[in-house]
């Protein structure tokens, strides 16, 4: 096989192995998959996914409740969308009204959907979206059912999570070997976990998010904030990119709360090198979703109720425990993984390595005093391609080292 191709085949093998090992564990539910492996227990509305799937069902709800006023003002809003697409000649502003009209439409049937227990909505109105043709000819929908759809859009991420890391380490590092090593990082990460001796992975379903069994946010969210950060960063991008990677992660805002600061960090390094016209295509576009984010704040945490949801979330004291106590990201999985990114962060290109290390520590700083960290190792998820992609870098730079000192003239 020519060279070329080799580059393609392994990164299409890493696809492969991240969506046919849960579908390979969801094959062997209650009984241990391979010797080593956690077991998983098939149950679709397991945890929070409880509350998401109860999201799904009001939304598809809503959508027939609600039709009288929701579907004449669809049609309105792709009338108008027509319209200005037509007029306008700018394709950053067709993106941004294409962006705009979804966030509206999205914040409509948010405002009228009633409290069902999820924290966040933008992953079941993602989930919806497939099985609302689905439910418009009248085809039953379970729990079951819906499972199916939730895993395929949730396998689909994980996939689009390898592709884009394999991406982001292109641009950050311009070598293929640091792309694919971070890519393999990525995709055996599941596997790569169970290597810590005191891994808990089998402890609050960790290790089933992760593979995207759970049916959580983590899966769309990391996908959603890496194609976003590869389309803003890619090296002589067009501000049309850059409109599209701030639409996403609007979208990423509306599934997690917390990616906000991730599109904060882009924009400042995005002013930080004057590159404005870009950057206000970032937040022009993050905005389209900020409406349906500030409709369904009422109805999403400030209605859980301890022990649901701790009454004072977020204090200084959960800083300690935070990372002791952590059942995935302890001090020993940490030491393994700062230094060596901490040496990539000065072996990547400047603006790509200050937005991944800004983000990394952004997010990880919030979450030190946030309540529930401890016991949810998936609030860093996203973190994890952003460090992989340091991780390699730094790697790379420290063999190149140790070899050039090895065959040093003595």
């Amino acid at each position: 096989m020519p060279s070329r191709h080799r580059p393609a085949l392994l990164l299409g093998a890493l696809v492969g192995f991240q969506t046919l090992l849960p579908l390979f564990v969801l094959a062997r539910s209650s009984r241990h998959a391979l010797p080593g492996l956690p077991l998983y227990r098939y149950d679709p509305r397991d945890g929070d996914a409880y509350g998401y799937y109860s999201a799904l069902r009001e939304l598809l709800s809503t959508w027939q409740r609600d039709g009288r006023l929701l579907i004449p003002l669809a049609c309105v809003a792709a009338l108008v969308l027509v319209i200005a697409w037509r007029r306008s000649r700018s394709t950053v502003a067709r993106i941004l009204i294409v962006a705009w009209a979804c966030g509206l439409v999205s914040a409509v049937l948010v405002e009228r959907i009633r409290f069902t227990g999820a924290p966040q909505i933008g992953w079941p109105l993602v989930w919806s979206v497939p099985l609302l043709p689905y439910r418009a000819v009248g085809l039953p929908l379970d729990p079951n059912v819906a499972f199916g759809f939730g895993l395929a859009i949730s396998l689909l991420a994980n996939a689009v999570t390898v592709v884009m890391t394999y991406a982001l380490g292109r641009l950050s590092s311009r070598r293929q070997g640091v792309a694919l090593g971070a890519a393999t990082l990525v995709a055996l990460g599941p596997l790569l976990m169970l290597l810590d001796p005191r891994h808990q992975s089998y402890r609050n379903g960790t290790w089933q998010i992760l593979l995207g069994l759970a049916l959580y946010t983590e899966p769309l969210s990391t996908a959603l904030v890496l194609s976003a950060l590869v389309l803003v960063l890619r090296g002589g991008g067009w501000t049309a990119d850059a409109a599209i990677g701030g639409a996403l992660l609007g979208l990423a805002a509306l599934v997690r709360v917390s990616n906000g600061l991730i599109a904060a960090c882009l924009v400042l390094a995005l002013v930080w090198r004057r590159d404005r016209s870009r950057a206000l295509a970032v937040v022009v576009g993050g905005l389209a979703f900020l409406p349906a984010l500030v409709v369904f704040w009422p109805k999403g945490y400030p209605m859980l109720q301890p022990p649901v949801y701790p009454a004072h979330p977020f204090e200084f004291a959960y800083a300690r425990d935070a990372w002791s106590d952590s059942l995935l990201w302890h001090p020993s999985v940490l030491a393994a993984l700062v230094p060596v990114a901490l040496v990539g962060l000065f072996a990547v290109r400047r603006t790509v390595g200050l937005v991944l290390a800004g983000t990394a520590a952004a997010t990880a700083v919030l979450y030190t005093f946030y309540a529930l960290t401890p016991m949810h190792p998936r609030f860093l998820f996203v973190l994890v391609p952003p460090v992989m992609v340091l991780w390699a870098a730094g790697a790379a730079a420290i063999a190149s080292r140790a070899g050039a000192l090895y065959h040093r003239p003595r």
